[in-house]
């Protein structure tokens, strides 16, 4: 009975394609077991990217427009600074620029592209409105959308 069992032969064409079905078939369902859970996590990253612009992006400016004694122009932002004038615009590859400068470099935007919109709101009271988009050369990302966030500002100084 056991010398049926021992084939010294080696292994068979059939053995070694029964095997790789059995591999595939263990392969594809563990993928597709992964596969949502690494989309989630690119949407997480992508979010967390977005984030992060929306926050840099809308704090400087903030900030920016909370030294200004002085807001002549909001398209492009332009103001006065105990330091001299300052224009604060978006570049046509949707990099932040501070007179002309790069006020973030280039690798901080990780294929993203931002804008923003003053509004005035009357009262010394400013909307500053951020988006953060994909480049169309970049890929979409896993968002593949544009996303906004509106920061509010009373300017008490500004008469």
């Amino acid at each position: 009975m056991l010398s049926i069992l021992i084939n010294k032969k080696g292994i068979s064409l059939i053995e070694i394609l029964v095997g790789s079905i059995m591999f595939a078939i263990v392969f594809l369902t563990v993928f597709s077991a992964l596969a949502p859970m690494m989309m989630a996590y690119y949407r997480a990253n992508d979010f967390a990217e977005y984030n992060t612009l929306l926050d840099s992006v809308g704090n400087r400016i903030v900030a920016e427009m909370t030294n200004a004694s002085e807001i002549t122009d909001l398209d492009p932002l332009t103001m006065t600074t105990h330091s001299g004038k300052v224009i604060i615009s978006v570049d046509l590859d949707g990099l932040l620029l501070k007179n002309n400068a790069p006020v973030f470099p280039r690798g901080f935007y990780k294929g993203k592209s931002i804008d923003f919109e003053i509004q005035d709101e009357g009262d010394e009271v400013y909307a500053v409105i951020v988006t953060v988009m994909p480049n169309t050369g970049g890929g979409a990302g896993a968002t593949g959308a544009e996303i906004s966030r509106e920061y509010a500002l009373r300017l008490w100084m500004l008469s």
